[in-house]
């Protein structure tokens, strides 16, 4: 199982949510999916001593991959560039006298970790005499690994020039768009040098992101007894509208592959489409959640004449809250009997194994 280390959720949000990763109860930052783990260690190198060593020593782990922002030191340094990482240094208030060479597969540049935030451009000089670059984990993420003999990679995005033009506030408020540059490039990474020889492909237009989540959804439905993929794929993209771009077409791919593994998810969808029809019939639409989780929906209806008003007060004739209510609450039901019937699985399974197996 590789590991995904991050320093923050800001850098590591895209990949929580597109990669469908689910938190770890007991292991605060730790996400898990079918074969990768996503750790979130915060900010500094001692906050990556007190979690990562453990989820080591707890996971079958067999590479490491450390991806984040970084500082440039030199004006050189193109910003919003990706960098291999080939050495990592050390800065606590003074040189550490100890580098960590990563298993970079490129020529890489060299990074220095600092125990500090560069703010200001006497620091930063300082630091330019050991690297190009400037991070806060790298090092203590690289300390903990060749303890352990597991292979190291690192990957930085360039954010900024570290000194005193640094402004962490700004930062923040660009996690987003780094997060999501950063999992189309580690998503063209893996492709690269993990996919697996005659892997599917979609057969329609993807991006990095949506074909990441179309081989997890493949792999899920593959293990359904007699479940046969290129009709399922043939049929959905027969019914899609025309007219719709590539992306809207993969969404619509994707959301049918998730329906196809959940028939009472799907099921609960078609009623709720039954629902919408006599309230389509004057002109307006019911939005539901996707997940089925909230009980509310949206009634939409553009008003551009007296008409459309008339039509409104005819809703409470054809339109029951109590009906939605009903529909959701058989869902429901069948998600809480889902979830209990897996947890008695899972204790079952552990109450069987020994207390000293992880």
């Amino acid at each position: 199982m590789n590991l995904l280390v991050f320093a923050h959720r800001g850098e590591a949000q895209e990949f929580i949510k597109k990669l469908s990763m689910k938190g770890v109860s007991g292991h605060p930052g730790l996400y898990l999916n079918e074969d990768t783990a996503l750790l979130i260690t915060g900010e500094g190198i001692y906050e990556v001593f007190s979690k990562l060593g453990q989820i080591l020593g707890e996971y079958s782990i067999t590479k490491v991959f450390n991806l984040g922002i970084a500082g440039a030191l030199e004006k050189s340094i193109r910003l919003n560039s990706f960098h291999e990482i080939k050495t990592v240094y050390c800065h606590t208030g003074k040189p550490q006298f100890q580098s960590f060479t990563l298993n970079s597969e490129n020529s890489g540049i060299d990074v220095i970790t600092s125990s500090e935030r560069v703010l200001d451009d006497s620091y930063a000089n300082e630091l330019s005499n050991f690297a190009p670059l400037v991070d806060r984990e790298l090092w203590a993420i690289a300390k903990v690994c060749d303890e352990c003999s597991i292979p190291l990679r690192s990957f930085k995005l360039v954010s900024d020039m570290a000194g005193k033009s640094t402004d962490c506030f700004d930062l923040k408020e660009k996690a987003l768009e780094f997060s999501t540059r950063l999992l189309e490039f580690w998503l063209g990474i893996e492709g690269d040098q993990e996919e697996e020889p005659g892997s599917q492909e979609p057969p329609i237009q993807m991006s990095f992101t949506q074909k990441a989540k179309y081989r997890s959804l493949v792999k899920a439905l593959g293990l359904k007894e007699g479940f046969d993929l290129a009709s399922f794929e043939s049929k959905a993209l027969a019914e899609m509208k025309e007219g719709l771009s590539s992306k809207q077409k993969a969404n619509l791919l994707l959301e049918a592959m998730e329906l196809g593994l959940n028939p009472v998810k799907l099921s609960t969808k078609k009623q709720f489409e039954k629902l919408s029809t006599p309230v389509q019939a004057i002109g307006a639409r019911l939005l539901f959640d996707k997940n089925f989780e909230k009980k509310k929906f949206t009634l939409q209806m553009e008003i551009n004449d007296q008409k459309n008003i008339d039509n409104l007060s005819k809703l409470s004739e054809i339109l029951k809250f109590s009906d939605f209510e009903k529909k959701i609450g058989i869902y429901e039901n069948f998600q809480c009997g889902l979830f209990f019937r897996n947890l008695h699985v899972s204790i079952s399974a552990k109450s069987r194994m020994s207390p000293y197996t992880k």
